[in-house]
């Protein structure tokens, strides 16, 4: 986006003090970690030594239904990479890298692995912890017992430390961390970013670019470097069209792209073809539900490779190009399923208890009610998540993908081709996964 001061979706939050203290200040950040680490270790305690009904025990509430589930998924979409400044696993890895090796994560400068004709690199670590990080989340039932949430984020804490000791510049968060390999993708659809209003010279903690801005929405983990460093540079908060990131990224990776089918696939995909796939899998508990989980990721990444090698066929378009591109057609209603479906309706049906047992595990009583709205209200939200919230996702990631088409062809009838295919499955498949077409033996809800 421009730099121009009069930027009409521009405001510079340095002009405020109190904006200004917040991004510069050294300090700040520091005790903003100690207070979420804090709540991190607490979390993990009361996961062992609280009531064992996931919908009481701290520890529970505040993992899944309250930071994942929302906070988490909320600011993704509306913030970018902001969870980054307050992780708790972050603050960890910054201080136990302090006595590691300060080794360089391996980057594989050379030959890369190539899969479906595309060029990977590390970056697809993240993935792959992505998918290993969710399934037992779910299809091992760790939501549903509270020890086993405690020890699932031990070891994840162990994971972080452990590479924290061997490599240097928090390569656990660029590298590893699932949560970050999610961020690098959907902030991507974020319509603010938060960014240094000129080139300050700092270099980047990361040491994958140049320091101008605060956000590049690619491995920032929000360190501050660049702006605690120089204080006096200008901070603005800029608006933008809702994924205009994913459409003007002037590297696109692969990688990120196999992500995203990933993301469509474990979100929206899993959630109807997955409980189909493991009814025809005579096998005892909890196997069906894992080998369906991962057929519906192969089974995605194989639609989207069809899509994509149709789409350059037919248009003369290049598949490395085609495939790392088009996949942002899919992770808008991905996102928005996923929203709409667990975080906005189970805020409205049981948003009041959960934040009082989140309160309530802090010694802090509050009497809530239940539920956040009344059932018209809720029956409201359902009608509109059924029928026309799918389709918005939908006409969102058609947009994307063709902006990005015409970036990457030579004419309006070059780019339709290309991305004709893409259109297509998107409707099929939204169709099939809400219940508007069903396919015997593997229907919609």
């Amino acid at each position: 986006m421009s730099n121009q001061p009069d930027n009409p979706w521009h405001l510079t939050l340095t002009r405020s003090r109190l904006f200004r203290f917040l991004l510069t200040n050294r300090y700040v950040q520091p005790a903003v970690h100690v207070i979420m680490v804090t709540l991190f270790a607490w979390a993990i305690w009361t996961a062992f030594t609280g009531p064992q009904n996931p919908d009481t025990n701290f520890g529970s509430v505040a993992f899944f239904s309250l930071w994942w589930s929302t906070v988490m998924l909320v600011s993704l979409v509306v913030l970018g990479r902001v969870w980054c400044y307050v992780c708790p696993m972050g603050a960890i890895v910054r201080f136990t890298q302090r006595f590691g090796l300060q080794r360089h994560f391996p980057m594989f400068t050379g030959p890369k692995a190539t899969v479906f004709g595309i060029s990977l690199s590390v970056l697809s670590i993240t993935a792959i912890t992505f998918l290993f990080a969710r399934m037992p989340m779910y299809k091992l039932g760790m939501v549903f017992e509270p020890r086993l949430v405690g020890i699932y984020f031990l070891a994840f804490t162990a994971l972080a430390v452990g590479v924290s000791l061997v490599f240097q510049r928090q390569a656990f968060c660029r590298y590893v961390c699932p949560a970050s390999g999610v961020m690098s993708v959907t902030s991507k659809l974020s319509p603010v970013e938060i960014r240094q209003e000129e080139s300050t010279g700092v270099q980047c903690a990361t040491l994958e670019y140049q320091s101008d801005y605060l956000s590049t929405e690619r491995r920032c983990v929000s360190c501050m470097k660049c702006t605690t460093e120089q204080p006096k540079a200008d901070v603005g908060l800029r608006v933008r069209w809702p994924g205009a990131a994913a459409v003007r990224q002037k590297i696109a990776l692969p990688d990120e792209a196999l992500l995203v089918i990933v993301l469509w696939a474990v979100f929206p995909i899993d959630h109807v073809l997955g409980g189909r796939v493991a009814e025809l899998i005579a096998m005892s508990e909890p196997w069906p539900s894992v080998l369906a989980y991962f057929v519906s990721v192969f089974a995605a990444i194989g639609a989207y490779s069809g899509a994509t090698a149709l789409g350059s066929r037919w248009s003369g378009l290049e598949w490395e190009p085609s495939f790392t591109r088009f996949a942002y057609a899919y992770l808008p209603f991905s996102i928005m399923y996923m929203l709409g479906n667990h975080v906005v309706t189970n805020l409205m049906t049981e948003g009041g208890a959960l934040v009082n047992t989140f309160f309530a595990g802090l010694g802090v009583p509050l009497n809530l009610p239940e539920a956040l709205a009344s059932p018209s209200t809720v029956a409201a939200w359902e009608w509109f998540n059924a029928t026309i919230w799918p389709w918005l996702g939908v006409l969102w990631g058609i947009a994307l993908v063709w902006y990005s088409a015409t970036q990457i062809s030579d004419s309006p009838g070059q780019a339709i081709r290309a991305i004709a295919p893409h259109v297509l499955l998107v409707c099929l498949s939204t169709a099939w996964i809400i219940g508007v077409v069903t396919v015997p033996g593997f229907g919609g809800h």
